[in-house]
């Protein structure tokens, strides 16, 4: 017979029924759902420990630590018990934790619930991350807590600091450029009997390239063309080192040979310090007479074309400037008629290259001049320019390019 104890408490049967157990269960699903939710939130945490990201779930008003993810305890360099028995002021400088009681105190009225705040995180043995921390507000049975996700902006910071020299460069270097071309002639001088046209266009923001023009007290004018190895700083300050001494004592010289002695010796030991050299070709004309004296220091050789379409290179002995002291150029003479041309130009236009690897060369450039003999020097560069731009292509410019023409009329 059965005792009245061993009958079911009614209390023992509801609460086994509620928390589905047993043979009370109102649902028999209702372990596995279970289950299953606490599966889901295993898995969410483990996302969370596995983020880059310092997680925070902070009460508020006490600013206290509720809950922090693996992350935030490896950078911090301290265990999740040692992190959670800290308030948040020990992580945060004061200015950002104003930032976040300002947003705490005025958030909601404000209609604001989210600051993203720029600021470092203190570590537990000492120093600190550069971090953004974006902090939102939310409410779990009426108690207020904010969520912080801090992420280390090491790398950003580093990465802005780069941007910001290089931006700085570019602008030095642009205004360099500037002042390189406001060094170059700003136009040819006009005499009787003879048209002149230059030009220079740089590779980078500094070449090394220079031409120039000196009117003599006689009528005769002196054309310089030069080349400094290399596209760097260095280049472009050698070659204003260069034009100083040119225009210094240009006219103190008779012999273009002799020009080139004085250059080379002056030049030689700050050439030979920084490693580089100077190609230089050195012209005196007279348009009355039409003669023309030339020496040349390296440089590559520029085109006669007289009027009939005939197109020879001009050479004459002579090292490139910076090599060693005391060489000897040698100066030679030729007579133009009226209509010849003389181009003088870089190795920027023959060495151009297109997609194939191939050189726009020497017969380019004389064939375009000999076909465009009977047009105005300028005229001649500007079909120059555009045809070594086709030739060229997508091929980017990878050398400075730089023209003198003269025409005898």
């Amino acid at each position: 017979m059965k005792n009245h104890s061993d009958s079911p408490d009614p209390l023992d049967i509801l609460q086994k029924k509620l928390a589905g157990f047993g043979e009370y269960s109102i649902r028999k699903t209702y372990y596995p759902e279970l289950q299953h939710k606490l599966d889901e939130l295993e898995r969410f945490k483990a996302l969370l420990d596995q983020s880059n990201d310092c997680i925070f779930l902070i009460h508020f008003p006490a600013r206290a630590l509720v809950d922090v993810n693996e992350s935030a305890c490896r950078q911090l360099g301290c265990s999740r018990r040692e992190v959670l028995s800290f308030p948040l002021d020990k992580f945060v400088p004061e200015e950002a934790l104003a930032r976040i009681c300002e947003l705490v105190a005025g958030g909601h009225e404000q209609g604001s619930n989210q600051d993203t705040i720029i600021t470092r995180l203190n570590k537990c043995s000492g120093g600190w991350l550069p971090i953004e921390i974006t902090i939102r507000l939310v409410s779990f049975n009426k108690e207020l807590y904010g969520v912080a996700v801090a992420r280390d902006i090491t790398e950003r910071m580093r990465a802005e600091k780069v941007l910001l020299e290089n931006s700085r460069m570019l602008r030095d270097m642009e205004l360099a450029r500037q002042i390189q071309l406001s060094l170059l002639p700003l136009a040819p001088p006009e005499l009787p009997f003879v048209v002149l046209a230059g030009c220079c266009v740089p590779a980078t923001h500094v070449g090394g390239d220079y031409y120039d023009y000196y009117l003599r007290e006689d009528g005769q004018v002196d054309l310089v063309i030069a080349d400094v190895s290399g596209h760097s700083i260095g280049a472009a300050l050698m070659m204003v080192e260069c034009r100083s001494m040119l225009r210094s004592r240009v006219h103190s010289f008779s012999s273009t040979g002799d020009m080139l002695v004085f250059l080379n010796d002056l030049l030689y030991e700050d050439l030979n310090q920084s490693g580089l050299y100077i190609t230089l070709f050195f012209i005196k004309y007279d348009p009355l007479a039409r003669t023309l004296a030339y020496s040349n220091a390296g440089h590559v050789l520029p085109l006669l074309v007289r009027l009939d379409g005939e197109c020879q290179e001009l050479d004459a002995e002579g090292l490139i400037l910076g090599v060693r002291k005391g060489v000897e150029f040698e100066e030679k003479q030729i007579r133009m008629q009226a209509g010849d041309l003389l181009v003088l130009h870089t190795d920027g236009i023959i060495e151009s290259e297109n997609s194939s690897g191939e050189q726009f060369g020497i017969d380019r450039l004389c064939a375009i001049v000999q076909a465009r003999r009977s047009e105005s020097p300028q005229a001649i560069i500007d079909a120059v320019l555009r045809e070594v731009s086709i030739f060229r292509g997508a091929t980017p410019q990878e050398d400075d390019v730089t023209m003198i023409v003269m025409k005898a009329v």
